[in-house]
């Protein structure tokens, strides 16, 4: 496994990856974009965007009046079916975002924001198989 710094130099868009919040907060992040000094990366299940500082892999996160502090903690590559499963959850994510901004009033359906079988087997998948690879 390469240190810290080549592990974050080497993120690139598309690639998933692990940080975690100083409130225990789990993330797991899609790369949207990547500058010499900045990580941009998506949640994918909650769609929160956050901007990771390249060199030292930490992220402002503020919710409501509360401010923490996030930093990659694994960038081991997800094998392919659960890469697959993390990603139909990042776009079904997009897709609520989408309908919510198109139509603020359109009423909540019971039911339209749970996961699937598939969904729980990778977020579970994940929820080991992260810890066991850190940077």
């Amino acid at each position: 496994m390469p240190d810290r710094a080549t592990a974050l130099k080497n993120i690139a868009v598309g690639d998933i990856f692990h940080a975690s919040a100083a409130n225990g907060a789990s993330l797991l992040c899609l790369t949207m974009s990547v500058t010499r000094s900045i990580i941009q990366a998506r949640n994918v299940t909650t769609q929160i965007i956050y901007d990771f500082d390249r060199r030292t892999g930490i992220a402002d996160w503020y919710v409501f009046s509360s401010h923490y502090l996030c930093a990659v903690d694994s960038v081991a590559p997800l094998p392919a079916d659960i890469r697959e499963i993390m990603l139909q959850l990042d776009r079904k994510g997009r897709e609520s975002e989408y309908s919510q901004a198109e139509d603020p009033e359109r009423p909540w359906i019971s039911g339209e924001g749970s996961l699937t079988a598939e969904e729980k087997r990778g977020l579970l998948f994940v929820s080991y198989f992260y810890p066991a690879f850190p940077v």
